[in-house]
C-alpha cells in the first residue's frame, strides 16, 4: 500500500543568522524489505529512493551504499516546502513509501505498521553567522548542524566561532500520516 507523512518544522532565527534547510533527512521506518521495524532510513530530495540502515545510527551519506546491511527502500521525499523571513524558518517535507504488515525478522513480537511504533525524524540544515562574515571571518559558516524529534527543547544553537545566538527551536519536528 502506498502511504504518506507529512513533517513539519519551525526555527526562530536572529538577524545574525544565514540559514537554509539541508535536502537531506533520516527517518525511522518499518522496512518489509528486510522485515525490520524502527530502520534508520537515510533520504535526499530528489532522490529516486530512501536508503535503509542495518543499525539505528545513520551513516555517511556517500559511504551508505558500502555499508553491511544497508539497501534501496521503496521511500522517497515526494515534497520539500520551505517557507518564512524574517525570524522564522519553516520546512514541510513530505514522504511517501510503500509498506505492508510484517512482523520483525529478528523480533517476532514487533509488528511493521504505516506509522511505526516510535516515528523519529532528523532535518539537517546549514547555518552561518553574519557578525563574523562582516567581521572578515573566512569560517563564518558554521556547517551542517541538525534537529531531532528526541531533542531536549529548547534548542539553541549559537555560532561556534564567536557564540552570537543563531537558531532556537521551541517544538520538536511533527510528524502526521496523511491521506
Amino acid at each position: 500500500m502506498l502511504s504518506h507523512v507529512e513533517i513539519t518544522a519551525r526555527v526562530a532565527l536572529t538577524e545574525a543568522a544565514h540559514f537554509g534547510w539541508s535536502n537531506r533527512l533520516e527517518y525511522s521506518h518499518d522496512c518489509f524489505v528486510c522485515g525490520r521495524t524502527g530502520r534508520t532510513v537515510s533520504l535526499r530530495h530528489g532522490a529516486t529512493h530512501g536508503v535503509c540502515h542495518s543499525s539505528q545510527t545513520a551513516l555517511d551519506w556517500q559511504d551508505e551504499q558500502a555499508a553491511r546491511g544497508s539497501h534501496p527502500a521503496p521511500i522517497r521525499v515526494t515534497g520539500f516546502d520551505v517557507n518564512g523571513s524574517g525570524a522564522t524558518r519553516e520546512l514541510r517535507c513530505r514522504l511517501s513509501f510503500w509498506w505492508s504488515p510484517f512482523a520483525d525478522a529478528e523480533r517476532g513480537q514487533a509488528e511493521g505498521g504505516e506509522l511505526g511504533a516510535g516515528p523519529w525524524v532528523r532535518l539537517f540544515y546549514r547555518v552561518g553567522c553574519h557578525a563574523c562574515r562582516d567581521a572578515g571571518e573566512a569560517d563564518w559558516f558554521n556547517g551542517e548542524q541538525s534537529v531531532q524529534t528526541n531533542a531536549v527543547l529548547p534548542v539553541a544553537r549559537p555560532c561556534t566561532r564567536c557564540g552570537t545566538d543563531l537558531v532556537t527551536m521551541t517544538g520538536r519536528p511533527e510528524i502526521t500520516l496523511v491521506g
